[in-house]
């Protein structure tokens, strides 16, 4: 085959470099949703634009016809790569099977055995050459109008579903215009040039400009990354409602969940306070960004939500809109109020019972022979019991209503341990209880609660305490950004494999074996001041309950911050 260099074939060489290079580009982006079709689509007008070149290059008609046949296979790779990206961009794959597959990949191959056995019968295209520009002039026969006809038809389906797609959806029009208005410029170009209204080769430069268009929906507007199937999918299998409402606070947009709290009355275009009249959420017609707690009226029947507004923008950061999220939390609701009936009942109820019951034990005191002295103690033990456990349940009901979310501040830390240690020597005559290292002007964050904390492990130090004389010794380490305080008594200890499961951690909760509730409560409350509590054995050979609480220094949050810096002498938690 002689070669000739010839001016024409400058733009189509100019589209093959341009389009390399892209495909380079959108190789970064290939394991997203639609960009493997869409590289097979570049590869086809890669291919086109070499079989171009090479034909207006060739000087010899058969070498110029052994080209152009190749571009049929070029055309197919592009229009196959095109439908299997609208597929799978609009979240279709069910139909891309093996079945499917052979079909389409049948397709190029007869037209390859048609246009390769054309001079044989004729039935594909006839060509003449142009001597001017080397171009070859083709007149399509029938067999080329079945193929053409396939690949337009292969076309319009991608075009049906993107179509489909961005009209049941707002905010992505500019990438909708790209992709289907770039494959309509396509098509144009091929229609003028089937019908000879230009005689210059159309498909590999038009092909070019949608490679173009492409990279620029994928680079500047996210294309790939923001895949609108996906907020779809998101959004309507969300069980929050979710309403999009314009500056006038008229509804543009909601899903399903957002319909059915509406009673499925809701329209695009209606008024948001005629949504939900009986309602608080008016209440936030103008503010942009927000949570909330809103009360609405259903059926008869208060149910609560918690409410989420986000403010909406176009790209020159105007607000054109609000997205309102609302959460149901009836069912929390109703559970913090019979957090709340319960907490009653044990502080008060159960209390005063206990009280009347230990105030009558000490009236029998003179009553009582030697012989039953031993079961009166055994009673007013067990009313002390009882209503140590009342306290320690009515400080648990007090944190979990706090939605895990205490309010903090800075507590001087020092009189809140030896105020707990004064009361556990009261309590607990026959135990010992050192401290060291106690200094007053330390200050953490916590709150009334704090003494709560050492209340429940200076209990546990000696009421789990098998000694003859219990011995519990507290010592505070006082760092840089936080402080540690270690509870040590002279118990049996805690076996390793239990030092998890007696806070009550993991997936069973209060049901873990060796799990007390006070602890429960100590660990909750740790938590929430943003510290940590685990245990160590003990230099006694009993067990040590260590508190690590951060400092209350200026700057802090309202929870503590990373202690990563300071040495960590904690085991790691499964």
């Amino acid at each position: 085959m002689a070669y000739e260099f010839t001016p024409v074939a400058l733009p189509y060489i100019a589209a093959t470099i341009i389009c390399i290079v892209l495909l380079s580009a959108i190789w970064r982006h290939r394991d997203r949703r639609g960009a493997k079709g869409f590289m097979l689509d570049v590869v086809g007008v890669i291919l086109l634009s070499i079989t171009v070149v090479l034909q207006l290059l060739s000087t010899g008609e058969s070498a110029k016809l052994f080209w152009w046949n190749w571009r049929f296979l070029a055309e197919s790779l592009m229009t196959i790569g095109y439908l299997l990206m609208a597929i799978e961009y609009t979240n279709n794959e069910e139909y891309i099977t093996y079945r499917t597959g052979a079909v389409l990949a049948a397709v190029p191959i007869l037209t390859q055995f048609a246009a390769w056995t054309n001079g044989h019968h004729g039935w594909f295209y006839a060509a003449t050459i142009d001597p001017t520009t080397g171009f070859l002039i083709p007149t399509f026969e029938p067999l080329y109008w079945v193929y053409a006809t396939t690949m337009m038809a292969y076309l319009g389906i991608g075009v049906y579903l993107l179509v489909r797609l961005f009209r049941s959806l707002q905010g992505f029009e500019k990438q909708a215009g790209i992709l289907i208005a770039t494959i309509l410029f396509v098509v144009l170009g091929l229609v003028l040039w089937w019908f000879t209204f230009v005689t210059v080769e159309t498909l590999a430069l038009t092909s070019m400009v949608k490679v173009v268009g492409f990279y620029f929906a994928v680079d500047r507007l996210q294309l790939l990354d923001i895949v609108p199937v996906a907020r779809t999918k998101v959004i309507d299998n969300m069980q929050d409602a979710v309403f999009v409402v314009n500056a006038a606070n008229r509804i543009v947009d909601v899903n399903p969940s957002a319909e059915r709290l509406a009673g499925n009355d809701v329209a695009v275009g209606d008024a948001l306070a005629e949504t939900f009249p009986s309602s608080r959420i008016t209440e936030f017609d103008d503010v942009s960004d927000a949570q909330s707690e809103i009360s609405v009226e259903i059926d008869g029947e208060t149910r609560y939500f918690a409410l989420q507004i986000s403010p909406l923008t176009n790209s020159r950061g105007t607000q054109t809109g609000r997205l309102i999220v609302l959460r149901d939390v009836t069912q929390l609701k109703n559970r913090e109020q019979e957090l709340t009936v319960l907490n009653r009942i044990v502080r008060h109820d159960i209390r005063n019972e206990m009280n009347v019951i230990t105030g009558r034990s000490e009236l029998l005191d003179e009553h009582i022979d030697p012989a039953g002295e031993e079961h009166l103690e055994l009673i007013r033990e067990s009313s002390n019991h009882v209503v140590e456990l009342t306290r320690v349940v009515g400080d648990l009901v007090e944190t979990l209503t706090t939605d895990g979310d205490l309010d903090l501040e800075p507590v001087h830390l020092g009189p809140v341990v030896w105020n707990q240690v004064e009361k556990a020597r009261t309590s607990y005559p026959h135990a010992t209880f050192d401290i060291d290292g106690m200094t007053t002007d330390v200050t953490v964050l916590g709150n009334e609660m704090l003494s709560s904390v050492f209340t429940n492990l200076l209990n546990n130090a000696v009421l789990h305490n098998d000694a003859a004389s219990p011995h519990v010794r507290v010592s505070i380490e006082d760092g840089d950004e936080v402080v540690r305080v270690r509870v040590s008594d002279n118990g049996p200890g805690v076996p390793e494999a239990q030092r998890d499961e007696i806070f009550g951690r993991g997936q069973k909760g209060l049901e873990s074996e060796g799990t007390g509730i006070g602890l429960y409560l100590v660990d909750t409350l740790v938590d929430g001041y943003g510290g940590d509590v685990w245990v160590e054995s003990s230099d006694e050979a009993g067990a040590t309950f260590a508190v690590e609480l951060p400092k209350a220094t200026d700057g802090r949050s309202r929870h503590a911050s990373s202690t990563e810096d300071a040495e960590d002498p904690r085991p790691q938690r499964n």
